[in-house]
């Protein structure tokens, strides 16, 4: 028998039309991020039955024939024995387990039931870590300007700084009060005069009234 040949040929171009059987056409599901392990899982793949069988082309035969080492009439002759003996079989209650594509065996009506294996992958997960690029540039939107990231750290950098030494100006204007405070006692003395002004009162003359009573 030729199972092994023509599943590869399944699996190359993706469909396979059995004559008195269906067509198997391999189906393909995208990969999917595994979030909770932290991988990518690849594709897989199953197969499925359609009814309804074409006729096989001549480049199936001219592949079959090279996958045999026989010639293309030859290939044509072996492939419908094939499909007239597996036919044959599943009429007569056989079940037909075709391994890498499923089980098929006669259902109650007559026709072919189909029971695909299950989806594989034909490939490995792959690790899927997320990336943190800090010097990553793009672009920010700031009110009507664009600008980039890279421009708006050195910004923020730059107010930061200005913002961070003001404490520095208070403490120095504190310092030099009390640098004034001192120096003022150390000249006056600490006492209640020379806090206050020191400086005599003189009461002004005033002219002598030059007015009349009339």
């Amino acid at each position: 028998m030729m199972y092994a040949e023509l599943y590869q040929f399944l699996i190359q171009h993706k469909q396979l039309p059995v004559p008195g059987i269906g067509t198997f056409l391999l189906e393909r599901k995208p990969a999917a991020v595994n979030f909770p392990e932290r991988k990518i899982e690849p594709p897989v793949y199953g197969v499925s039955l359609q009814p309804v069988g074409n006729s096989p082309s001549k480049n199936f035969f001219i592949w079959l024939g090279a996958a045999l080492q026989v010639s293309d009439r030859d290939a044509v002759i072996r492939y419908n024995d094939f499909a007239f003996d597996l036919k044959r079989q599943l009429s007569g209650g056989d079940i037909v387990n075709w391994k890498g594509v499923g089980q098929l065996s006669k259902g109650l009506g007559g026709d072919i039931k189909f029971i695909p294996q299950e989806k594989r992958s034909l490939e490995s997960p792959v690790a899927a870590e997320k990336v943190m690029r800090e010097k990553a540039e793009h672009m920010v939107r700031v009110g009507e300007d664009e600008k980039t990231s890279v421009e708006m750290t050195e910004l923020l950098s730059h107010t930061e700084t200005k913002k961070s030494y003001w404490w520095a100006y208070a403490l120095i204007v504190a310092l030099l009060s009390v640098m004034f405070i001192g120096w003022y006692f150390s000249e006056n003395g600490i006492s209640m005069s020379s806090t206050s002004n020191s400086k005599k009162l003189v009461p002004v003359e005033v002219p002598a009234a030059t007015y009349k009573v009339l």
